[in-house]
């Protein structure tokens, strides 16, 4: 019974439940946005996170204001999109 067969079902990550919103994944990291309390206000994370890391780390944060709002939607598609990018270098899928 040593060869059992285990599937592979696509799951969500580990921290997906921590995320208010998920921008996608690339490079096996997923990029996503967390809501945080913090000492002077409510603040915007931009996180990627992996199965490998015990938590999500915050590449860029912003105060929770509609101004907030708007950036961390471009930050967070510039994160997803530089991985991407940088996933297809890796694989020699562009040439110059």
């Amino acid at each position: 019974m040593a060869d059992v067969i285990k599937p592979a079902f696509r799951r969500e990550p580990v921290h997906a439940a921590d995320l208010e919103r998920v921008f996608g994944e690339a490079a096996g990291l997923l990029v996503g946005l967390r809501r945080v309390a913090a000492p002077h206000g409510e603040e915007l994370q931009v996180t990627v996170c992996a199965e490998a890391l015990s938590v999500p780390r915050p590449v860029a944060v912003v105060l929770a204001n509609n101004a907030g709002e708007d950036e961390v939607d471009r930050t967070g598609k510039a994160v997803l999109e530089a991985l991407q990018f940088a996933e297809a270098i890796a694989r020699g899928k562009l040439q110059g």
